[in-house]
């Protein structure tokens, strides 16, 4: 009798084990991921990517203030994210918009013309073509995508580093900020990501949007915005094109959990301002500076 005792007794720790490492194994994969060895890690990326962002600009009528609709903007941002998974890093290199290049088909110009003449397609085979850049996926933003994420996780804080003040009717911009440590909204956010009047023109502009992407970014993958998934989701699907099947979606959203801000790189294709081209004022890419970006972090 007491040998049948022990074995339901034992039968009911193991029971119990089996139970407790069950709802450990399902917090730490929604809450800290990063601590459950990758082989039983579920729903994760697992090999390198890489991926093309792309924000196209908005064009406002003057006459309604309503944005008028173009088949393609010019590609107001652009830059190349690389997910490696193996070294727990995303490394995120901006290209200025204003890059001269050889866009085929059509013959030099800035970079950010190539969404203009050919879409993603053109652009992508601009930058393979030019840089050596192989995407793997893309996703095309529309502007008031990262507007209303922000708003979504209840802004962000940033701090202004100057007075920044700027209106365009054309481009429906209405900045006001002041410096100092703020918390932004989604329309404050866009506003100083867009901002470039000041002596670091675009390239300023470049620093501050990969600022506030990697913000957002970290912002997303906090436990406490889980929730919010769904509803990131349904933005995400009315305001972002990309050709990311749903399932690596998921992968990706899932490795980013692991991350913390210290393993999200940023880097900028250097070079220097040339004036007077048939372009007007261009971004002459350092190709050197950029080969070597390019073989240390993106595949190359």
């Amino acid at each position: 009798m007491k040998n049948n005792l022990k074995k339901i007794d034992l039968y009911r720790l193991l029971a119990l084990l089996v139970i407790f490492s069950g709802i450990f194994y399902f917090y730490a994969n929604i809450f800290a991921p990063r601590f459950i060895p990758e082989f039983i890690r579920i729903g994760v990326v697992r090999r390198p990517t890489t991926l093309l962002v792309i924000g196209t600009d908005i064009n406002f009528s003057s006459e309604t203030g309503q944005a008028l609709k173009e088949s393609n903007g010019r590609s107001d941002t652009i830059m190349l994210l690389r997910v490696d998974p193996i070294n727990y890093r995303v490394y995120l290199l901006s290209i200025p918009r204003d890059s001269y290049v050889n866009i085929p088909g059509y013959g030099w110009a800035k970079i950010n013309a190539a969404n203009v003449y050919g879409g993603v397609d053109l652009l992508e085979k601009t930058l393979e073509r030019t840089f050596g850049i192989e995407v793997d996926n893309y996703l095309k933003i529309n502007p008031s995508a990262t507007s209303k994420l922000i708003d979504l996780v209840g802004g962000v804080d940033v701090y202004v580093e100057n007075n920044m003040y700027y209106v365009d009717r054309a481009q429906g911009l209405y900045i006001n900020l002041k410096k100092g440590w703020h918390k932004l909204n989604g329309k404050e956010a866009q506003g100083y990501m867009r901002f470039r009047h000041d002596a670091f023109g675009d390239i300023g502009r470049i620093g501050r949007q990969q600022q506030m992407i990697s913000t957002v970014f970290m912002s997303l993958t906090k436990p406490s915005n889980l929730l919010k998934a769904p509803l990131a989701l349904q933005l995400a699907t009315s305001y972002i094109q990309t050709n990311l099947p749903l399932l690596k979606i998921i992968r990706l959203a899932n490795f980013a959990r692991t991350l913390s801000a210290r393993d999200v790189i940023t880097y900028l294709a250097s070079g220097e301002t040339q004036d007077n081209t048939p372009a007007g004022s261009v971004w002459l890419v350092d190709k050197r500076g950029l080969d070597v970006i390019l073989k240390a972090h993106f595949g190359r």
